[in-house]
């Protein structure tokens, strides 16, 4: 045994001892001209595997040399490579900081290394400042730092632009510039993706996990070789790409709801919801009985709600000398939710002396509690065959799924329905229903870059995206009870209770080449040609089949009281469900063929972008079966000429003056066209086979100043003219569910301004946008009123309003804290959205709109080592609800309530 301690002991000494001959080098690197700190930047020795990367504040380490003579290199993105010979002894710790030079990237290379550092927000400024035609790009690391944890979140900051989301916050899309999700365009890695709701054209930006991304770029004006569908902008989502390094990161945190410090979390059973109907399981033809449809997912229970819990890693690295390089991202996260709402149904008061002026006539208390579990995906993977040759692959693949229960109170509160006679008095429904989705959408990308001669590059892309939701057993059970007059009450009865299991797809496959010609007109002077074209195919269908399970009558033909799901009695009203005759099941089609070409002159002060995009547009669907009442199939073809221009003057280094005009489109999404329901959360839509795709006239005008590295001040204005604008109109408001439908309305004029301001003032920062939005439009409504003698007539009437999703005033604003020595950031996040149109009403003066709005987030992070960095999140700190009201009657309001994270982020 002593022996075995002094071999212990000689050893630990003797490591010791190497430990302290072995040399350390550290320090800081920074741009030559601004001082500021450079993120990300590669560290490392020449001619030795390995290195160190820096991190949010600039600062490097590599440990454990051996004493010698060393070439130090540094490689960043944008700046020249730094190299410096250096000498270290035994048990030296060397302190070095070094200086970098920025230059002007050479357009003629492919870029195939340093993608890391394309996540710094230097770079992200950058690109703002170099880019062809008017873009805000948000970083990595400005999402990292901010208090959001996913993509919808951190694009509300961006100028001009706010998130539309349902009652149950469970989906989020992009309104850019006033104009509502149908006229932007959502890309991942720069093609379309396609979307697993069966009411969107585009994915929920909800699902994608930010940790996943290098950054987002918005851009409001469009170039010939970027797809004409996008009025207001368009949102790409750059994945990570492979690093020219090794690559480690990783992440986790918890987090919980405040909401549920007040109340628990109603789950169900949800192992009891059946994945396949009878018809599914036992054949269409097969008559269902009361046994073939469980009852746990009908038992709602309370508890306490779990930890929200969020887990990240990415690993990349090269290999082969850098020809194969890859990246693999993932993030996990586990997210418990809720919101208490309060949902009324406004209706024309047709009693006397009333003017027909909307009035409450019911009145729902709802709370919705929510898991949403998202795992994604991303893996890219790149071969450099030579210098002129490079190929890529990348993948995304995204998973999201869905369990929420709803329970509803509601009560009339207008006479004569109901049995209602005083206040307090009348029937009272309890309306509870459990739901599940599980959403999948992958989009795989191979493309292609060749440079063919020193003036012409050919490149081309294939893609496949494929998205899905199946939407098992979602039941909902009606409850109610009478309370007389004298506030007793009768026993529960069940109504009804519905079962319906409904799967939709939409798939995408997508072939894009580009051929350029680029050469130099002078010194400082070049042009470069391009011409291109695209070809898509895209599907989707929707299967749904419900079924109607109503009580048993006693042997008297009444109602039996109701206790528990249990021990409820029913028959299958539709014994063989909905499957062949539901509206709701069609297949439809889109066809996009387009070709353009393109022209950029480049001169010292001058860019010109500009030439003409065409695109041929095939739309098609069929009902399944064929419905007598509808039209069961439609197609229809058009083609549109779209032409831009971008125009750059650079006033120095740090200033740009742009202006440009283009012409885009918005197509109605396939669902819109099908004359059938497609069931929502709180909203369904019935489509209009009739409606006409939008067109617009786009005119916008910027000054770009740009300090430092990550300052930047922008002022700007923007005009737009769309003819045949898409809309939802209120059809009709039964059972809590509002149905609309899409269609034109005439033509309206769009106008607005943007400012954008960011800077340090040493350690503290200030980064806000305002952005000033106007729209107008004249559309068709009823004016009912009623003379003296009491005689009531109905006469169309003009009504001057906004846009639908049109919001007057956004502002974002942030003061930020940076302590490089202390290495800390801080960041407090101010945003205000003002009046917004939510839904058309189709009496005259009347209109849904959402309430102003104010939002306050805290986040924070501090390194405590070399690797690691400690992370904290808390948003809605107002708690302010969202309230949409008609006239000044509140139709609903919801509450979501204070929600943070804690955890740590891991880098080597």
């Amino acid at each position: 045994m002593r022996n075995k301690l002094y071999l212990i002991v000689v050893f630990l000494f003797l490591s010791s001892v190497a430990a302290a001959q072995n040399a350390t080098m550290k320090g800081q690197i920074m741009d030559e001209n601004t001082k500021e700190p450079l993120s990300g930047a590669y560290v490392h020795f020449d001619g030795i595997k390995g290195g160190s990367i820096t991190d949010a504040f600039g600062h490097y380490q590599i440990s454990g040399v051996s004493p010698g003579s060393y070439k130090v290199k540094v490689k960043y993105i944008g700046y020249k490579d730094y190299e410096q010979h250096i000498e270290l002894s035994a048990g030296q710790t060397l302190t070095l900081n070094m200086p970098l030079t920025e230059k002007t990237e050479s357009l003629k290379a492919i870029s195939v290394y340093a993608k890391a550092n394309a996540e710094s927000e230097s770079s992200s400024r950058r690109s703002e400042k170099n880019a062809g035609n008017i873009t805000n790009v948000i970083s990595a690391q400005a999402m990292q730092r901010s208090p959001d944890i996913n993509a919808a979140n951190a694009l509300q900051r961006v100028s001009a632009v706010t998130i539309q989301r349902n009652s149950g916050s469970d989906e989020a899309y992009a309104i850019i510039r006033g104009l509502e999700p149908r006229y932007n365009n959502t890309l991942i890695n720069g093609v379309k993706v396609t979307s697993p709701d069966p009411i969107s054209r585009f994915v929920s930006l909800s699902i994608v996990p930010s940790d996943l991304l290098e950054k987002i770029e918005v851009s409001k004006t469009l170039t010939p070789d970027m797809e004409g569908d996008a009025i207001g902008g368009t949102v790409n989502l750059v994945f990570k790409d492979a690093p020219e390094y090794e690559y480690f990161t990783a992440n986790g945190a918890i987090g919980y709801s405040a909401l549920f410090f007040n109340r628990k979390f109603d789950d169900f059973d949800h192992g009891a919801v059946q994945k396949q109907s009878p018809a599914d399981r036992f054949g269409s033809s097969y008559k269902a009985n009361p046994g073939n449809f469980s009852r746990a997912n009908l038992d709602f229970k309370k508890k306490n709600a779990p930890l929200t819990s969020l887990l990240g890693f990415t690993y990349g690295r090269r290999f082969l000398k850098n020809k194969l390089g890859f990246i693999i991202a993932d993030s996990y996260q586990n997210q418990y939710y809720g919101t208490n709402s309060q949902f009324n149904i406004a209706q024309l008061d047709t009693r006397p002396g009333k003017n027909f002026q909307p009035v409450i006539s019911d009145v729902a208390n709802r709370t919705y509690s929510t898991q949403q579990l998202n795992n994604g995906l991303s893996a890219h993977l790149d071969y450099q065959v030579d210098d002129k040759n490079k190929i890529s692959l990348d993948n995304v693949f995204l998973y999201t799924h869905i369990a929420q229960t709803r329970l509803s109170i509601d009560t009339s509160i207008l006479g004569g329905n109901g049995g209602r006679l005083g206040p307090g008095t009348g029937t009272v429904f309890n309306d509870n229903r459990s739901n599940i989705q599980n959403q999948y959408v992958e989009n795989l990308k191979l493309n292609g870059k060749h440079v063919l001669s020193k003036h012409f590059l050919f490149d081309w892309t294939g893609v496949y995206s494929n998205a899905t939701q199946n939407a098992p057993d979602r039941a909902d059970i009606s409850i109610n009870h009478l309370i007389n007059p004298d506030l007793t009450s009768t026993p529960d009865y069940f109504d009804n209770i519905s079962r319906i299991w409904q799967k939709s797809g939409n798939k995408d496959l997508s072939a894009m080449a580009n051929l350029s010609y680029k050469t130099a007109l002078g010194e400082k002077s070049s042009v470069e040609l391009k011409a291109g074209g695209l070809y898509r195919h895209s599907t989707r269908y929707n299967t749904q089949n419900e079924y109607t399970l109503r009580p048993t009558p006693t042997a008297n033909g009444v109602k039996s009281p109701f206790t528990d799901i249990y021990a409820a009695d029913w028959l299958v009203y539709d014994v063989t469900g909905s499957l062949t005759s539901d509206k709701a099941n069609y297949t439809a089609y889109e066809n996009i063929t387009a070709g353009y070409g393109e022209f950029k002159l480049t001169l010292e002060q001058l860019d010109i972008t500009g030439g003409v995009r065409i695109e041929g547009t095939e739309q098609g669907y069929d009902t399944h079966p064929v419905v007598l009442d509808i039209r069961s199939n439609a197609k229809k073809t058009y083609t549109d000429v779209l032409p831009s221009l971008n125009l750059k003057y650079k006033l120095n280094d740090k200033a740009n003056l742009r202006a440009s005009y283009f012409k885009s489109i918005a197509r109605p999404a396939l669902y819109e066209l099908v004359p059938t329901p497609t069931f929502g959360e709180s909203t369904d839509v019935t489509g209009n086979p009739y409606v006409q795709h939008t067109e617009a006239d786009n005119y916008d005008l910027r000054y770009e100043l740009y300090p430092g590295k990550e300052e930047q001040f922008f002022v700007g204005g923007f005009y737009k003219n769309i003819k045949n604008p898409i809309e939802f109109a209120l059809n009709a408001l039964s059972g809590g569910q509002l149905n609309t439908s899409p269609q034109n309305f005439g033509t309206a004029k769009v106008a607005g301004a943007e400012v954008v301001y960011s800077r340090y003032f040493g350690d503290v920062g200030v980064s806000g946008n305002y952005t000033y939005t106007y729209s107008n439009i004249n559309t068709t409504k009823i004016y009912t009123s009623t003379d003296a003698s009491g005689v009531t007539t109905s006469v169309p009437r003009l009504q001057s309003r906004p846009l639908q999703g049109q919001t007057g005033d956004v502002v974002n604003l942030s003061l930020l804290y940076k302590n490089d020595k202390q290495k800390a950031f801080v960041q407090l996040a101010y945003t205000y959205t003002s009046k917004t149109l939510d839904l058309v009403y189709g009496n005259y003066g009347y209109d849904y709109y959402q309430q102003p709005q104010s939002f306050l987030a805290l986040s924070g992070e501090k390194q405590v080592s070399k690797h690691f960095v400690l992370i904290a999140k808390v948003n809605n700190l107002l708690n302010t609800p969202t309230t949409i009201k008609i006239s000044n009657l509140i139709q609903s309001r919801d509450v979501s309530n204070v929600s943070f994270n804690v955890g740590f982020r891991y880098a080597r």
